[in-house]
């Protein structure tokens, strides 16, 4: 099985590609959630990118390794909305076709940015993981090329520049939560970060609903679910990549589970202290930190023992109506 692991060389190498699109992303100290918490909470914010989403640095990375190869002449991958619409970004900067399938039911605020990027859109399936077995199930022309967004290296490369920037940005970081979707993320960031400061952990969040990287953690193995049920499309996927999960269990410290009133009311809580309203998986990393804190100062919970955290908070694409809903909820 081929690693997903990527060098220091080729994490550099992927941070000059994404630095032709985007600026690093902020990464600021949020005083009411250190307060709130009880230690210094920096966020960092992903979605500050012409897509709303950290997918912007795995896509490019990707695509500029990609149309150099005269023999492909179309992308075909499958997204329940964040990654499709970073490629289809780095698809219209390079000049390059692409298709993407999602879930009967996505987000439309991520559907209309696949659109307005040029790319080809179609709705399949219940979920990410039953699109891409239709999607698969078709064929492929010659020329036509599926991507994997959790089984891709150069997006991972892509995702690890995320920890060059925070070891640079603030070197001494203790704890670092980060929302799992297929694990493309967490890999790649706990990758470049641990080479620069090896103390420091590394938190998976997922919701109740979707669990089953953390699954796959808990068990050392992949280990898929029959639903993926969150409203956080970023964090619904049911089958595990084992290349995701094996370098997950290389470089990540712990995983932990939110409910999804938890994630709402983090979302809720974000948009207080931040003025930007994130998506579910964008408020994963707050709603964890706040479940152990809050489990710290109980009997049975672990001791909270960091002086400073990250939380990364990955996009900001929100469908009008949960938007609303949320928004609805008491401070």
């Amino acid at each position: 099985m081929a690693t997903l692991r990527p060098s220091p060389e080729r994490s550099l190498a992927a941070l000059d590609e994404v630095r032709r699109w985007a600026p690093p992303t902020p990464l600021t100290l949020e005083e009411d959630l250190s307060r709130l918490l009880g230690t210094q909470v920096y966020v960092k914010h992903e979605y500050e990118s012409p897509v709303r989403s950290f997918k912007i640095r795995g896509a490019v990375n990707l695509v500029a390794d990609l149309v150099s190869d005269p023999g492909i002449s179309r992308l075909y991958t499958v997204s329940t909305g964040n990654h499709g619409a970073a490629m289809a970004y780095a698809c219209r900067q390079y000049g390059m076709a692409l298709t993407v399938v999602a879930p009967v039911g996505a987000d439309e605020s991520k559907l209309a940015l696949i659109r307005e990027f040029g790319a080809d859109l179609e709705l399949l399936g219940r979920d990410l993981d039953e699109g891409k077995e239709i999607l698969l199930a078709r064929g492929f022309e010659p020329g036509h090329l599926f991507i994997e967004d959790g089984k891709s290296a150069r997006i991972v490369e892509g995702t690890s520049t995320i920890g060059l920037e925070l070891a640079t940005q603030q070197p001494g970081l203790e704890a670092v939560f980060v929302p799992v979707g297929n694990g493309a993320l967490i890999g790649g960031l706990a990758t470049s970060l641990k080479a620069a400061n090896p103390a420091v952990q590394i938190i998976g969040v997922q919701s109740e609903e979707a669990p089953c990287m953390a699954l796959s953690f808990a068990n050392g193995k992949p280990t898929d679910t029959a639903t993926a049920e969150t409203f956080a499309g970023g964090m619904a996927v049911r089958v595990a990549i084992p290349e995701a999960v094996e370098l997950m269990l290389e470089v990540v410290d712990r995983m932990v589970l939110v409910s999804e009133t938890e994630l709402k009311r983090a979302m809720r809580l974000f948009q207080r202290v931040t003025g930007t309203l994130p998506e579910g998986a964008g408020a994963a990393a707050l709603a964890a930190a706040l479940k152990l804190r809050r489990q710290s100062k109980s009997k049975e919970g672990a001791p909270w023992s960091w002086n400073s955290v990250c939380l990364l908070a990955s996009g900001a694409n929100v469908d009008s109506k949960l938007a609303r809903e949320v928004e609805s909820l008491p401070l």
